[in-house]
């Protein structure tokens, strides 16, 4: 009897759920141990560095040029928080382009055996992305906004000629740098939110 008293109790132990740990809902504002980098100052230095570091070219000139108009729009809104993310995420973005037209200058240009399947399914991706580019230039009130959805349809048809090239690896640089200029884009366009917590 005591025997089986103990197998029922240990039974029903072992059917429990386990207490599961305390978890906050939100990370507090203010945290200690986080660090909070500056991201204005990063930026600029970056930007200043890409600039210092290889000689242009018209696409990556046009590149600087318009990271640098952003950086100033940044300085301009750090009363607002959320335009102010959204701008340096989109030079950083530009400068992301920027490099990797710049590695694509640099990779050999000989056809390759491997990676076709895998540079396809990036510039497939590419493809629906610039789709998107024109979209997002309505919408950031920039009346040169022109300028980027031309430089992504022109990165993203080097990486298709790249690609009928065989030279994999070059056409995945480009049609990421396609890409990376679209997600610029769209957080220009987001930046223009008056105030983005009207859509939540």
């Amino acid at each position: 009897m005591i025997l089986a008293l103990g197998l029922a109790a240990c039974a029903l132990a072992a059917s429990a759920p386990a207490q599961a740990p305390e978890i906050p809902e939100a990370w507090p504002d203010g945290a200690k141990g986080w660090p909070k980098p500056d991201w204005m100052e990063l930026t600029a230095k970056r930007l200043d560095k890409a600039r210092e570091a290889r000689p242009p070219g018209p696409e990556i000139a046009l590149l600087h040029a318009k990271a640098t108009d952003l950086l100033e729009r940044a300085r301009r809104s750090t009363d607002n928080q959320f335009r102010f993310e959204r701008l340096i995420a989109a030079v950083n973005s530009l400068l992301d382009a920027a490099d990797r037209i710049a590695w694509a200058r640099k990779v050999e240009r000989t056809p390759q055996d491997k990676d076709f399947w895998g540079a396809g399914f990036v510039l497939q991706g590419c493809y629906f992305r610039v789709r998107q580019a024109e979209y997002f230039a309505t919408l950031t009130e920039d009346n040169k906004s022109e300028q980027y959805v031309t430089l992504a349809r022109s990165l993203y048809q080097q990486g298709r000629g790249a690609y009928d090239a065989r030279e994999y690896q070059r056409a995945r640089l480009l049609g990421d740098a396609s890409s990376l200029i679209v997600f610029s884009l769209e957080c220009i366009a987001q930046a223009t939110i008056p105030d983005p917590h009207i859509y939540r």
